[in-house]
């Protein structure tokens, strides 16, 4: 799973299913079907992901997804509507131009400094919860932080917060979109579709009624008043959850297991001012990406500088940006990549958790947020004298090529 840390004072890299194997900086992988190209370079993962008129998202599903988007659904006999919309995660071009617009003003820097408040004392009150007599399982308080924040900024404030953090995380239990054939496939996508209706019908149609009434500074008013119909919601809010709550626990959960395993880490946080605290765990994810790999299809032929060499990839390609080799680029991070250094030097224009939030039209917008939410939880979490009971449950996410944990027990100290 990981290499020997070089020195004790950076930890190293938990999680890669990959072991770290390593390889060029962009392999063209032979076989079966269209050609697929990996890449493993951070300059070239950048060169690709800034190509928007190149490009089109090929991961998540996008592209069974898409291609249902195409097609007219039949209401009534001799009846057709038009299809569903695709999220925003998905489109391209002008569509994409003016949703992402649209949306910008809810993650605007005083719009997101404005959420501080309410997570500094939403946090307090999660890990109010842990005692020490009994064991809590982190990843449920931070999925529980995650959910509120999102659906603060989201507009799914018409329900129950803890039926709702329930509902997704049954939501996004394993990969629908991979379930495979057999009973078993068929048993899992309709479990999977009995939680999209009861996530539909439990928490997005209350809150759509609330915003149809009366229009918030939220994502669903926006959404509403662009003209999108009630199942379209239901396609966005299923993509802020995905992104924005289920990866953010992820991350709070590897960020957590790093600080009680290293105590030395664990001062080092504890010592830091905001500023201080954030960039180690910038460092933390970026040594840790929540998403693995990011896909895109090529619909032209793309130039790409590889070391200095222009290389051409060709139309219909499949482009896959391993995310984990990419942001442990000695060329771009330097010594130590596989190790967990706070205050690492990094190029100009180089983010500090590099692709970890993704690159170009459709890098997330929640960055800020996600970051400011995690820092403010486990601040909170750590002001405790709080242990943990050993190392979280891994499971690997199909469809995200990231981890999944779950069973991190914490209790304070006795």
């Amino acid at each position: 799973m990981s290499s020997p840390a070089p020195h004790a004072s950076c930890p190293v890299r938990k999680l890669d299913p990959e072991a770290s194997a390593g390889g060029p900086p962009l392999e063209h992988v032979r076989g079966d079907g269209p050609e697929r190209f990996v890449v493993r370079s951070f300059d070239v993962a950048r060169q690709v992901l800034r190509e928007p008129e190149a490009t089109t998202q090929a991961g998540f599903g996008a592209e069974g997804v898409l291609a249902g988007s195409q097609t007219p659904r039949k209401v009534r006999a001799g009846r057709t509507r038009s299809a569903m919309r695709p999220p925003i995660l998905f489109l391209e071009g002008a569509q994409h131009r003016d949703q992402r617009k649209a949306a910008a003003r809810f993650f605007a820097p005083k719009v997101t400094e404005g959420y501080r408040p309410m997570m500094e004392t939403l946090a307090a009150e999660l890990v109010d919860g842990i005692r020490a007599e009994r064991a809590v399982d982190l990843s449920r308080l931070s999925m529980g932080m995650a959910v509120e924040v999102v659906a603060r900024v989201v507009g799914l404030t018409a329900s129950s917060r803890r039926g709702m953090s329930r509902r997704l995380s049954s939501l996004f239990d394993g990969d629908p979109l991979a379930a495979g054939s057999g009973l078993a496939g068929r048993l899992r996508a309709v479990r999977a579709g009995t939680a999209t209706a009861r996530f539909y019908w439990q928490d997005v149609k209350p809150a759509i009624r609330a915003r149809r009434r009366k229009p918030q500074e939220d994502v669903i008013s926006q959404l509403l008043s662009d003209g999108f119909r009630d199942l379209d919601v239901l396609t966005e809010c299923l993509t802020y959850g995905a992104a924005g709550m289920v990866t953010t626990r992820e991350f709070i959960c590897v960020a957590a297991w790093h600080l009680f395993d290293d105590p030395a880490l664990l001062a080092r946080y504890r010592a830091g001012d905001r500023e201080a605290r954030q960039a180690l765990l910038q460092e933390t994810l970026r040594l840790e990406p929540v998403v693995g790999h990011l896909y895109r299809r090529l619909r032209e032929p793309l130039v790409v500088a590889v070391e200095g060499v222009e290389q051409t990839l060709p139309a219909g390609a499949l482009v896959d940006l391993d995310l984990r080799a990419a942001n442990a680029d000695g060329a771009t991070v330097g010594e130590e990549p596989l190790s967990l250094c706070p205050a690492r030097p990094l190029p100009r224009a180089v983010p500090p958790a590099l692709m970890s939030f993704g690159d170009g039209h459709h890098r997330c917008p929640g960055a800020p947020i996600a970051i400011m939410e995690s820092e403010i939880f486990l601040s909170a979490l750590f002001a405790h004298d709080v242990v943990a009971e050993g190392p979280p449950r891994v499971a690997w996410n199909p469809v995200s090529q990231g981890y999944d944990l779950d069973r991190l027990m914490v209790r304070r100290a006795a």
